[in-house]
């Protein structure tokens, strides 16, 4: 008979993987090193398998430590869970969430969130991950994350998920680059023009290629970027244009220096929708910032003006 693998293998074989170092990890457990190679080396021996490479920088995963990770990450959280709830700990919830967020609603989401669990419920801790849509919805399918807010694109509802924001998609360029096109410009404009998008997989650059395909609009795509700071970089530095939410718009591309158009016919309208992971049941501490992000939500949009 297999012997079950305890609690403190599976800590100990997603914090190397987390931190990339025996070091940073031993670091970050209060244990000895010693102790942490130890347990990695006594579980890859039970697998039969290498878990980890090891580099001149540190270690990292191998294919099979990559697959086990997330069914580790679920374990771990169920038995967070069932100690919560056997403690009795319903007035005053404990333990880390893991928050996935679009950049649009990161900063003025974190804060607000921080404060009110502060003031709340000081015992649970939170660990915010910033990503595009692909990567938050990835993050939610391999159960890396407990709640994450993501961007879609259309009509369209999302199953299982919750609508948290609406916006629309505008155009912005640097002035001495586009000529000032008014309130709004149509999608067949972008025909040609040099473009800055975030880095695929994204839920707008899937839209806009699509769409373009079908309208027959040529996008001259110059660079896919992987974070905003980024792609306003190449719109200020390179001349290029990009498309993005109108509240982020207005928040990082100041009239002063950039023009920017609603894209019409079609608008091209952004909702961003909130939902818990199905890779494990939710935790009490997981459904409390679950409801506190619900009761932030309106607030949220009002500072971006919808």
């Amino acid at each position: 008979m297999t012997s079950p693998i305890d609690a403190s293998t599976l800590v100990a074989l997603c914090s190397v993987a987390e931190h990339g170092s025996l070091t940073r990890a031993s670091t970050a457990l209060d244990v000895a090193q010693s102790v942490l190679s130890r347990r990695i080396a006594a579980l890859e021996q039970q697998l039969g398998v290498r878990l980890f490479h090891r580099t001149g920088r540190g270690v990292v995963p191998t294919d099979v430590a990559l697959r086990l990770l997330p069914r580790a990450r679920v374990i771990l959280a169920e038995s967070e869970a069932l100690v919560e709830e056997a403690r009795g700990e319903r007035s005053s919830p404990a333990g880390t969430v893991d928050l996935g967020l679009v950049p649009a609603v990161s900063r003025p989401l974190t804060s607000a969130l921080v404060q009110r669990l502060r003031m709340e419920f000081p015992r649970i801790h939170l660990r915010v991950l910033e990503g595009y849509s692909g990567q938050v919805e990835e993050w939610l399918a391999s159960g890396r994350v407990d709640i994450g807010l993501f961007n879609r694109y259309g009509r369209t509802g999302v199953r299982g998920a919750e609508q948290v924001l609406r916006d629309d998609i505008v155009l912005a360029a640097r002035r001495d680059t586009l000529a000032a096109p008014g309130a709004t410009i149509p999608f067949r404009a972008l025909d040609g023009l040099p473009l800055v998008l975030p880095a695929r997989p994204n839920a707008l650059v899937a839209m806009v290629t699509d769409l373009a395909m079908r309208q027959q609009v040529r996008l001259d795509v110059v660079l896919e970027a992987g974070s905003p700071i980024l792609v306003r970089d190449a719109v200020a530095q390179a001349g290029l244009a990009t498309l993005l939410p109108s509240h982020l718009a207005q928040r990082d591309y100041p009239a002063a220096t950039f023009v920017t158009a609603r894209v019409v016919r079609p608008a091209l309208p952004q909702h961003t929708w909130m939902a818990f992971t199905t890779q494990r049941a939710a935790s009490l501490a997981v459904r409390t910032v679950g409801r506190l992000l619900h009761a932030l939500s309106p607030a949220l949009a009002r500072q971006v003006g919808r």
